[in-house]
């Protein structure tokens, strides 16, 4: 059954983390424009196919930090979203927060408004790790978050965890994940820093103003990581993404399925079965006009990408699911090649009607995945 999701796209936030590069600003006086023109924008989609036919099993408020806005903002947008769009009684409705802005009356708030799982992005438990990347919150503001949402009638809450962060060693990602234990959320996100062109932590690398861990320290990270979540009783679904049996992100793995979704406000990006479309990246041009560009995914874009996705998922890939209809002869033969290939490298593991990287070397599949990559036909 096809079902789809919603994105609110907050493209605001206190200050820059310094290993950001997505869309967002510190400004917030273009906010109200920006939330009016959203508002617009979901009147104008909900009458179009698909989004006039879909049951909206996931609404996901993203950023930017979405809890920079206050109650009354993000109901009008949830009260908006239940008007133009056909949403699942049991929908789930994730907000992502940072702990400065977490108190018992915003948890509160948001429970009352719908939201029934939270994205906290704690990101270190470490003050010199926190400092680092310019974070606007403490280690003890952290915990601080963290006993108020274990005390609040939210109990499904996601911890976001960043390793090979600047200053970090083995030592401190053992008392990350130790820390996170010990708030037992239902879902842990573990994202290995990335340098990103464009952001201040990719100008001080630059520089030589920091350094970071060495590859072998992040591979001792991420090998740790895999035991904690084993130990813990998490699923090891996704390369970043850890959860309690039954407890993934739904709208995660919307995305990783082809569902459709629907991305609302400045930056954000959508799927409706068949185009990509994506919204400017610009509070000011966003809020004076709904500016969309698309574009429209060829058969061997569509493969390269579903193998780039799925393979990162503990489900792997199928072809009965996953490769899409009428494939070229030429290009079918030719990813069968790829896979013989990999397969004898030992690379994938064989699944009824497809394969998977196994989590062991998952660190090591975006090799192995463009390696599988196709090309257009001549």
């Amino acid at each position: 059954m096809i079902q789809s999701s919603l994105y609110f796209h907050i493209p605001y936030c206190k200050q820059a983390c310094h290993y950001c590069d997505f869309h967002f600003s510190t400004n917030l006086k273009t906010k109200e424009k920006v939330l009016k023109q959203m508002h617009a924008e979901m009147k104008m989609r909900g009458l179009r196919t698909p989004w006039n036919s879909l049951t909206v099993k996931s609404v996901y408020f993203g950023g930017g930090t979405p809890s920079v806005l206050n109650i009354e903002e993000l109901s009008k947008l949830m009260a908006s979203a239940r008007h133009y769009f056909a949403l699942a009684k049991d929908v789930e409705i994730t907000l992502e927060a940072n702990p400065d802005d977490i108190t018992a009356e915003r948890l509160e708030g948001w429970h009352q408004l719908g939201v029934n799982r939270l994205s906290v992005g704690v990101q270190s438990f470490h003050d010199d790790e926190l400092k680092a990347c310019n974070r606007a919150h403490d280690a003890a503001g952290a915990h601080r978050a963290m006993e108020l949402i274990k005390a609040s009638k939210i109990s499904n809450f996601s911890i976001d965890l960043i390793y090979g962060m600047v200053g970090s060693s083995v030592q401190s990602w053992y008392d990350n994940l130790a820390y996170a234990s010990k708030y037992a959320p239902s879902h842990v996100s573990c994202y290995a820093l990335t340098v990103e062109e464009k952001t201040a932590l990719a100008h001080q690398v630059k520089k030589g103003d920091v350094v970071l861990p060495e590859e072998d320290i992040v591979l001792a990270q991420f090998e740790y990581l895999r035991q904690w979540a084993h130990k813990n009783g998490y699923d090891h679904y996704e390369l970043s993404n850890f959860c309690k049996p039954g407890q993934p992100s739904i709208h995660n793995k919307h995305y990783w399925s082809y569902q459709p979704y629907l991305g609302i406000g400045p930056g954000a990006h959508s799927f409706d079965g068949h185009q990509r479309f994506w919204n400017i990246s610009n509070n000011n041009l966003y809020a004076n006009e709904i500016k969309l560009e698309c574009e429209e995914l060829s058969i061997v874009e569509q493969i390269n990408e579903r193998l780039m996705v799925r393979l990162r998922t503990s489900e792997g890939f199928r072809y009965q699911r996953d490769l899409p209809k009428e494939v070229p002869a030429l290009v079918k033969n030719q990813l069968l090649k790829n896979v013989e290939i990999a397969m004898s490298k030992g690379e994938l593991f064989p699944l009824p009607d497809g394969y998977k990287i196994l989590p062991e070397n998952w660190m090591r599949s975006d090799q192995i995945i463009s390696d599988l990559f196709v090309e257009e036909p001549i």
